[in-house]
This record gives C-alpha cells, sequence and structure tokens, in this order.
C-alpha cells in the first residue's frame, strides 16, 4: 500500500485518524483483483439485502448457469428462480440479463476487462450506463474489481460519515461518493471503505449506536442518544391506538389522510372507555393526535373519566406522502424497490414520496413525549394515537429494552401501561386488549 500524502489536509488528517483505529480495531484488508462481471452481478444481487442472502443467490446462480452466457440467455422465470434469496428476484434477474447484454452487445463478448485500461472517470461513465447499475455499484465494481481509486458509499458509510463529520449531516448518498472521494487519500479508499462498515454494523447502528463502546468518540461530533428527561415522581402512562377505521379493514395505510371508524372501532372505543373508567381513577390529562380517528377514540375516552383530551400536532401518525391509503401488495407490487428500503427498518433515512422522513417522525414523536411528560409529575396521563407513534413513543422511552422498534404488535385500542417512578421507566403491559373481542391483528 502506498504512503498517504505527507502534509493533508485537515479533513485528510481526520480519516488518517480515523484508519489507523479501525486498522487496529478491524485488521487490515488487502486488496485482491476479482473478476469484474462476477463483482457486477453480485452488487445487484446485493441491492437491499443483507451479505448473507446476497452469497445464497449468488451460488445458485453459479450453480445453476455456469457461464454468464447461460446467465444471458436463461428464461427470465428460471434466472428469477435462481436468485430468489436475495429478495426482488423479478427486479433483479431483469436487469442483470439487460446489463449483459449490454456488454455483449458493444465488446462483444461477456467481459468488462477493458475497463481497466480506461481512466476511473470514463470506466464509472460506462458502468453507469448500464441498466440497475447505480454510483455504488459502479464504485464497487471499480474498487473492488480493478483496483482503481473509486470510494464506495453504502447505508452504513453514508451514516457513519456524516455522525463523524466527514460529511454534511444532509448530504445524499450519492454526492456523499464524491465528497469522501476529495478528502479520503485513494491509496486507503479499499480498507477504509469495509473498516467503516464494520464499525457501522459492530457499533454505529443507525438507532442506539454504541457510542460508550466507540474507539472514534473522541473524533466524533454525533452525540450519543441522550436519556429522556422523566419527571422523578410517581407517574402512570398509558399508549392507545385508535380504534378500527375503515382503512384498517381495507388494509390500507392511512397517515394524514382520514377515515372513519367502523361499528367495530366504535363499540372499541365503547370497551375501552367503560375498562378505563373503572380503572383509572387518578387521571389527570388526555393527549391525542389532532387526526380524526384519533380524535375520536380520545373523546370516547374522555366522556367516560370526564377529561377533555387535547390535540398535539406532533402525535401525528408518520405522513406517507403520495403513498397515503396504499396497501402492502400494492406496496410489494409497485414499488419494489421502495418496499425493500421501507422493511429495513434501521434506515432511518427512508423517506416517503412527498411524505416524511422516518427520523424526522421519530424526532417529533420524542419532542412530544418530553413536552407532555414534562406537565405532569403524578397521576395517570393517556395518550391516543396511531401504530407508528406509540411505538415510537415507546423506541424513545425504552430504547434498550424492548429492542426494534417495529416489532411491538399493537391492535387497535390495545392499551399499553408504563410506570414512571424516580427517572426510570418500566413496561407494565404491552398491547392489552383483554376488553376487547376477537381481536384482529394488523399489519400497521
Amino acid at each position: 500500500m502506498k504512503t498517504p500524502p505527507r502534509n493533508p489536509k485537515p479533513e485528510t488528517e481526520k480519516i488518517l485518524r480515523i484508519h489507523e483505529r479501525l486498522l487496529a480495531e478491524y485488521g487490515d484488508r488487502p486488496w485482491h483483483p476479482r473478476d469484474p462481471v462476477a463483482t457486477l452481478v453480485s452488487t445487484i444481487l446485493s441491492q437491499n439485502t443483507n451479505d448473507v442472502n446476497r452469497d445464497r443467490a449468488f451460488a445458485r446462480l453459479r450453480e445453476r448457469f455456469p457461464t454468464w452466457e447461460a446467465v444471458r440467455d436463461a428464461p427470465l422465470p428460471d434466472l428469477i428462480e435462481a436468485i430468489r434469496p436475495a429478495g426482488l428476484a423479478p427486479t433483479k434477474a431483469p436487469r442483470i440479463q439487460e446489463a449483459l447484454r449490454r456488454i455483449t452487445e458493444e465488446r462483444g463478448e461477456i467481459s468488462l476487462d477493458f475497463l481497466a485500461e480506461m481512466s476511473v472517470e470514463e470506466a464509472r461513465r460506462w458502468l453507469l450506463s448500464l441498466p440497475g447499475v447505480g454510483p455504488k455499484t459502479a464504485a464497487i465494481v471499480l474498487c473492488f474489481a480493478l483496483g482503481k481509486p473509486a470510494f464506495p458509499v453504502d447505508t452504513h458509510i453514508h451514516r457513519v460519515a456524516r455522525r463523524l463529520g466527514l460529511i454534511p449531516q444532509r448530504t445524499s448518498r450519492e454526492k456523499a461518493h464524491e465528497l469522501l472521494e476529495a478528502i479520503v487519500p485513494p491509496e486507503i479508499y479499499y480498507p477504509f471503505h469495509l473498516n467503516l462498515i464494520a464499525h457501522g454494523r459492530a457499533v454505529c447502528h443507525a438507532r442506539n449506536p454504541r457510542c460508550d463502546a466507540c474507539i472514534l468518540r473522541d473524533e466524533c461530533p454525533y452525540p450519543a442518544p441522550a436519556p429522556p428527561r422523566l419527571p422523578s415522581s410517581s407517574l402512570t402512562l398509558l399508549l392507545i391506538r385508535h380504534a378500527e377505521t375503515v382503512a384498517n379493514v381495507e388494509g390500507r395505510w392511512v397517515g394524514w389522510g382520514d377515515t372513519g371508524l367502523t361499528e367495530r372501532g366504535r363499540a372499541q372505543v365503547e370497551a375501552t372507555a367503560r375498562r378505563l373508567a373503572k380503572e383509572v381513577h387518578d387521571g389527570v390529562a388526555i393527549y391525542t393526535s389532532p387526526l380524526p380517528r384519533a380524535r375520536e377514540t380520545a373523546e370516547g375516552i374522555g366522556r367516560a373519566l370526564g377529561i377533555e383530551p387535547i390535540p398535539v400536532e406532533k402525535l401525528r401518525e408518520i405522513n406517507f406522502g403520495d403513498l397515503d391509503g396504499v396497501t402492502l401488495e400494492e406496496m410489494r407490487t409497485r414499488y419494489p424497490d421502495l418496499y425493500a428500503r421501507w422493511r429495513d427498518k434501521t434506515d432511518t433515512e427512508y423517506t416517503w414520496p412527498g411524505g416524511e422522513k422516518r427520523a424526522d417522525f421519530f424526532r417529533r414523536v420524542a419532542e412530544a413525549c418530553r413536552e407532555i411528560l414534562s406537565r405532569h409529575d403524578r397521576g395517570t396521563v393517556i395518550v391516543v394515537a396511531h401504530g407508528g407513534t406509540v411505538r415510537a413513543c415507546l423506541a424513545h422511552l425504552l430504547p434498550d429494552r424492548l429492542g426494534e422498534w417495529w416489532g411491538y404488535s399493537l391492535d387497535n385500542c390495545g392499551i399499553t401501561r408504563l410506570r414512571i417512578e424516580d427517572g426510570a421507566v418500566r413496561l407494565l403491559t404491552l398491547n392489552d386488549t383483554a376488553h376487547l373481542p376477537e381481536v384482529k391483528k394488523e399489519e400497521l
């Protein structure tokens, strides 16, 4: 490996310090040449999946079709079946075949060895002209297979680089390639790329990063998530998802849009109100999302307890934007790439088209929790909101106790109880539906 420049600029000096620590923690990563076509196909398979599924799909592909010509000419259904473990096979299979056909048409054979004779930018432009190839895939082929100075940026590197202050917080993943290539010494592109990914997986998680165990703490301006400021006295917090809606029955995801309660939903409100009237004798406040389905649920409970619900804008469901009203099946079939990103619940940068970014949603719900809890130090406080909002509240109040936020099962009018004493949060019940007959599990 070549020696990095002697008088680097300050950003590069920081990168070199980080690089040395990562080498000590995760080891050196010597570069070895690879087949560029195999690298291209493997990287297309890796999109929106993990390494294990990618490698399984690649092994099945090579076992079923031993030559790239066989892959190119295979019946599409057979190719889809071969790479199914990688996910999104109906999307990836045509991309792979189209790329192989383009290479054949332009070069007369399936080989990318000619890229070694091109400049980095010429080779990058050529690769980007292929279907299904974006900046990350092109950079991986150039760096991993051909040893050219290109720096790939995946989800982990994008997140870790922004937290470390190597690139601005609002930098897109596409722009990050350009910015990092300008400040990372080309001589360390390959090991620095792999070790940043290793650090992102091991320590710098998207949710709940292990800042206390991080070897880069003194180089990192990113703050460890502060524990929520909680009342020091005794408080019971009830989190309740709104009653069943027409959209719930139809399987449609509704965020900021309107959908009325069903007759069964109104019965759920009455059952919940009756139960809370018997059990809650120290109710001090009811807070609700301003969306009609939550307000109607909160008002039914409020009448039983003699408390007027207080609307809180920040308790709204996440804004699904252009996809408000979509079903899971429509999401899976019409927007496969978006669906794959949505399924990665650690991707806090995921943004609904025309709607809200996941990170912004969590931030506003956390602010709502803090504001509500700052007003009370005793009694029972009730929050009526939405599936996503209640999950975000739990993630804020119990960031380490329950694991991934999307795993919480929350039914319409299910009651989750938390006890807050001396600044500590204790989960009493999760999604208690004993008062609701024939509860139907929901996707959202």
